[in-house]
């Protein structure tokens, strides 16, 4: 099987489209997607809002649906919660 290397920290914005529509595009892709971490950037809203883990897997479903990928966390994937001090990744084990 071969691999293909998707940069970690797509998120989604205008130039994440354009970066996941470039490897899309891209003839030589491997048979499966290693993903480096720091997908959704849900980190950046209050309680890492699970809308935006919701919207990013509906982003990345039109190659996800057709390509194995493989994920790895990243920082942007800790759920810290300051009441109790709890760092866990609970929304990306969720998830995926």
């Amino acid at each position: 099987m071969t691999f293909c290397y998707v940069p970690g920290d797509l998120g989604q914005t205008y130039d994440s489209n354009s970066t996941l529509s470039h490897y899309e595009m891209n003839p030589g892709k491997g048979q499966a997607v290693l993903f480096v971490g720091d997908l959704s950037y849900a980190d950046r809203y209050p309680n890492h809002d699970n809308n935006r883990w919701d919207t990013w897997g509906r982003f990345v479903e039109r190659s996800v649906a057709y390509q194995p990928w493989i994920w790895t966390a990243g920082n942007h994937e800790i759920d810290f919660v300051p009441d109790i001090v709890i760092f866990k990744f609970l929304p990306f084990f969720y998830h995926f």
